[in-house]
């Protein structure tokens, strides 16, 4: 029985041992962001490890969010958003010339780049992570994200890290996205009906 139970336990340290590094990284395979609502993203640079030197582009009108290798931790960017339209990001590799887009079906071969976590310490740079964020998280599966820079190198996806938010214009605009707002001649017809009310309950009095 001892033997059985030794073996066991080299098993499940072989499996621990095998778990690749960042398990906890979520890829992102599809477009990267489509507004809610109207509103904000709010980004904020949170770290990096690579040689090469990345930059990070807010692929919709080509504003320059972040370089790794110059950017400081807590630095913020901010970029208005409207509701229904789809955001991409891409990161251009200035050592190989290489870019690459967050949507995995706009890169060759179909390679995922960009991943995303509620856990900072799935990118090793360390823990806690420089600028904590929790709330208003732009994604359900976390605030964090990190970029591979090369493919099948290490897929550890810290080339550069960020966490995102997303702020609507107005505190209820997101839940009443989608919910059509009343015509002039429709608000028209309801004052006038007010007005008839008010008018019947005057003379009663």
């Amino acid at each position: 029985m001892k033997r059985v139970g030794v073996t066991a336990l080299i098993a499940v340290g072989l499996v621990l041992c095998a778990a690749p590094a960042g398990a906890g990284l979520i890829p992102l395979t599809g477009p990267f962001f489509t507004a809610p609502a109207d509103g904000t993203l709010t980004f904020t640079f949170e770290g990096y490890s690579a040689a090469h030197t990345d930059r990070m582009v807010f692929a919709f009108n080509g504003d320059a969010l972040f370089t790794n290798q110059s950017a400081a931790v807590g630095d913020v960017v901010h970029e208005t958003v409207v509701r229904g339209q789809i955001y991409q990001l891409s990161l251009h590799d200035i050592n190989t010339g290489d870019s690459w887009s967050s949507n995995r079906a706009l890169n060759d071969g179909g390679l995922t780049h960009l991943a995303t976590t509620s856990i900072f310490s799935d990118f090793h740079l360390g823990a806690p992570p420089p600028r904590p964020v929790s709330t208003g998280c732009a994604f359900v599966s976390g605030c964090y994200f990190g970029w591979e820079d090369r493919p099948g190198a290490d897929n550890d996806f810290n080339d550069l890290v960020f966490a995102l938010q997303f702020t609507p214009t107005s505190p209820r605009s997101a839940d009443l996205a989608g919910v059509p707002i009343p015509e002039p001649q429709n608000l028209t017809l309801l004052f006038a009906g007010l007005l008839g009310l008010g008018f019947i309950a005057h003379r009663r009095a």
